[in-house]
This record gives structure tokens, sequence and C-alpha cells, in this order.
């Protein structure tokens, strides 16, 4: 050790010694940091930084050797032989390429850091050949063998520690720059010189300090560019690595997610088919029990219809005319009410079929009003209508057209006031057929038109009130005209009346001449 501190201290400047380290020192972070990110891609690019990092280590460790050999005080002139300078070169270069496959490719770091000692040994003794001077050069074999021992296992130790926890880094760095400087100084601690005037050196040199600094300085450029790359790509390779992470959560996070939407859309599959068999069962169950109210209704109707008319002679007491008036008016509104209740249904089940004829507009508007002639007369009112003669015939279902039109003049009738006025008109135009419903009554305001055509509402006013009513003429009415391909609109004021139109789609008109 003594002697390797005598050659420092006595044969080298410290200068030159120092920068040696340094460069030693940015090579050795730089190569460590280039396998780091080897490790971590795939084959192709893997072999890409391998290769950077192989000629990082290498060039590094040249630059190391050679600026110390530049720090060696001779006492005689030196020079340096360009073919065994660029041989070491390519040696330290090579041997340090093979040396990282072995430890990131076929996974054996402690040969692959044995074949890099190797590597640096070589590199050393080459450039020691290239040093030219008029002596002879005198080697102490046991220095030698301990140089050689030094390269090979502080390589393959500073190696094999590399990802070995957290402080591998440093460890491993500072392994590899011991054993890079303990092999330079012992080997150069078993060199020496005897001087032999009869060898001759070239003719030009360059002056050995000028030399180290122009070797340093492109040295720490490469190694610096290399660390440069180094640290930028481990830097993105650690944002990648975050971003990947925040889009595995976000993922995650959809996933579970899509999960719930999963199962909340199960849940309203089983409510829905839950809600479609309810109303299944309950059209069922009107379908079925039609039936079983009309008959007992169309009994108490009839009988009452014959009390009324004494068909079998004189009640004998005027009173019991009335009472057979009024069940035969009650009759017929509960079995109206009934009536309504079941197309309302057949319609939401999709099971009212219509039976379409051709039909004559004007008669039928006028069969209409004849029905709600008494009801016009007993409230006072006018009725009348504007049909012109000449409208075509019409495809539709009658009996489903006239109940329309009787719902939609019983409810003029109902909220118009006495001494008002109730037409019905129809006109032909490019919408097709329209028939309209005008009143002079109570009105609706603009806000509760919608109410008015929903199933069992009804208009909150100050004479509504005074009738009864189920709430389905209109919705029914606009359900029956929908079913024909046509639209129902309202236009009223409060206070002013109301127009209800109906319109049915060109397609529908026929030729008068086929009018039934």
């Amino acid at each position: 050790m003594l002697k390797i501190y005598d050659c420092i201290a006595d044969r080298h400047e410290a200068w030159l010694v120092v920068l040696a380290g340094a460069v030693c020192l940015f090579a050795s972070y730089t190569a460590f940091s280039l396998v780091a990110r080897a490790r971590s891609l795939d084959r192709s690019a893997r072999l890409a930084w391998l290769a950077a990092a192989a000629a990082t280590t290498g060039g590094g460790v040249w630059a190391t050797h050679f600026i110390a050999m530049l720090a060696y005080t001779a006492d005689v002139p030196v020079g340096y032989d360009l073919g065994l300078t660029a041989a070491s070169v390519a040696v330290a270069v090579a041997l340090a390429g093979t040396g990282l496959l072995a430890m990131v490719v076929a996974g054996a770091p402690v040969l692959g850091g044995a074949v890099i000692g190797v590597g640096v040994v070589s590199m050393h003794y080459l450039g020691m050949a290239a040093f030219e001077v008029p002596a002879v050069k005198l080697w102490d074999p046991a220095y030698v063998a301990a140089s050689v021992l030094i390269g090979m296992a502080g390589g393959a130790g500073a190696f094999a520690a590399a990802g070995r926890g957290p402080l591998e880094r440093p460890l491993s760095v500072g392994l590899l720059v011991l054993t890079i400087c303990g092999l330079h100084f012992t080997g150069m601690a078993a060199f020496s010189l005897r001087a032999d005037p009869r060898i001759a050196l070239p003719d030009t040199m360059i002056a050995p300090d000028w030399l180290a600094v122009a070797v340093a300085v492109v040295a720490m450029l490469i190694v610096g560019f290399g660390l440069l790359g180094a640290m930028i790509d481990e830097r993105l390779a650690r944002r990648n690595a975050t971003e990947a992470e925040r889009l595995r959560r976000h993922v995650v996070e959809l996933e579970a997610t899509k999960r719930d939407l999963q199962a909340t859309t199960e849940q309203l599959q089983a409510a829905l088919q839950a809600a479609a068999a309810g109303s299944e069962a309950k059209t069922q169950f009107l379908a079925t029990m039609s039936h079983e109210l009309r008959t007992p209704l169309n009994a108490v109707i009839g009988f009452a219809e014959m009390m009324n008319r004494e068909i079998y002679g004189p009640h004998g007491d005027p009173r019991y005319a009335e009472f057979a008036r009024t069940i035969v008016s009650s009759g017929q509104h509960l079995l109206d009410l009934i009536n309504d209740v079941l197309d309302v249904s057949g319609l939401d089940a999709g099971r009212l079929e219509l039976q379409e004829t051709d039909i004559d507009v004007g008669e039928l508007v006028d069969g209409a009003l004849r029905m709600l002639e008494g009801q016009a007369d007993q409230a006072g009112l006018r009725l009348e209508a504007e049909v012109p003669a000449n409208l075509p015939a019409l495809s539709a279902d009658a009996r489903r057209l006239r109940q329309v039109l009787l719902n939609l003049v019983s409810n003029a009738l109902k909220f118009t006031p006495e001494g008002g006025r109730v037409t019905v008109s129809a006109a032909v135009d490019s919408a097709g057929l329209t028939v309209s419903v005008a009143d002079t009554g109570i009105g609706i305001a603009a806000e509760d038109v919608p109410r008015a055509l929903e199933p069992f509402e009804q208009v909150d006013s100050r004479l509504s009130r005074r009738y009864q009513g189920s709430g389905l003429g209109l919705p029914l009415s606009r359900q029956l005209v929908e079913l024909h391909g046509g639209t129902l609109s309202i236009e009223s004021a409060v206070g002013t009346g109301t127009t209800v139109t109906v319109t049915l789609p060109p397609g529908r008109l026929r030729p008068r001449a086929t009018a039934a």
C-alpha cells in the first residue's frame, strides 16, 4: 500500500489525478443509469441502451486511464503509440458490452462484472504498452497480479450489488470507481523505468497536460450527455409509470361503474318486467270483467226503460216514472264510464283495432249532433254544424270517430254557460281533413292544457266543479285520433272559449263516390 501511495504522491500530478477520478465517477454513474433503464425495456430497445452503456463504460474507463497516464511524471520525454491506444479503447468498449449482456440479458451479474473487470485490465495494459519512453519498462509481477485480481473481483462485486435495495446505485458506483482507480494505480506501482538513450521517440509529441485537458473535456461531454439522457429518460419513465397507474385506477373505477350500471339495468329490467306483467294482468282483468259489468247494467237500464215507458200499464204514482228515469240515466252514465275505461285500457295495451270503412263526414257530424240536441236544448245552448257538402269520403272507424265527436261536443256543452254556442266545422287542406269543435265557454289556461289531455285529470276551474266526470274524454279522444294517424290539438283562452281540432292525414281521404 505504501508503494502505491508513494507512486501516486511522488510520480503523479495531483490535479490530473482528481480529474481522472471525476471522469471515472461520471462514467460509472452514467453506466449504471443506462443499465437500469435497459432492464425495463423490451429486447430491441434494451440492446440499444446496452450499447450506449457499453460505449459510456468503456470510453469513461479509457479516459480515466489515459488522464491518469498523462498525470504520471516521467524523468524522460514520453509519447503514445496511436495503434495501441486505439486498440485499448476498442477492447474496453467490447468487453464492457459483453459483460453488460451477460449481466442484463443472461441474468449473470457476477460473471458480467468479472468480464468488465477483465476489460478494464486489458485496456490498462494495452495503454501501458502504448506508453513510449526512451527507457526500458520494468514490471513487478506481484503488483501486476494484484491489479488483475482487483479488476475482476471489484467488477464482479460492483455489478452484483446492482438491484440490491435503495442504496444499490451509490454502492455499485462507488465499488466500480474504487475498482478502476485501484487497478490503475496498483498497475502503475508495478511499473518502473530504466533510462536507455538508445531508444528513439517520435519527432512530434503533444504536451501531456494539454492532451489530458482535451481528453477530459471530450470524455466529460460524452459522459455528461449520456448522464443527461439517462436522467431525462428515467424521469419520463417515472412519469409514464405514474400515468399508467392513474389510467389503471381510472379503468378500475370505470369497470366498477360499469358493474354498478349493469346491476342497476338488471334491476330496472326486472322492475319493468314486473310492471309489464302487472299491466298485462290489469288489462286481462278488465277484459274479463267487461262482460260481467255490462250484463247487469244492460239489464238494469233495459228494465228501467220499460218501467219509464209504462209498457205494462201506468205505475199509479208519478214518482215511479221519475225514479225510472233516474235509474236509466245513472245506469247509462255508469255504462259509458266503464266503456271509456275499457277503451283506454285497450289502447294502452295496444289491443284496440280499427274497423275501417269509407264514411261520409257530413253524415257522421249530423248523427253525432242529433244525439246531443237534447243536452244542448236543456242547457240553453246553440249547437251548429258548418260542414261543406262536397267533402271527400274518409277511410276510418266510424264508431270510434263518432265516439271522438261525442266526447268533444259533450265537453263543449258541459263547460259552456247558458246562452253560449258550440260549433262543429270541417275542411280539407294540404294537411288533410280537419274537424274542429269550438265553444264560447269558460276556456282553459295555457298551462292547464297538458293536464287536460292526461287520463283522469280534470282542470280545476270554478264552473267545471259543477259537473262530474272521469277525465277520460279528451285523453281517450286523442288516443283514438292518433290510432288513425292523426293529431288532436287544443287552443283556448280563459273566459273566451276553446277550440279542439282533429286533423286526419291526407292518406285517409277517398273519392266521394265510394262513401258509405
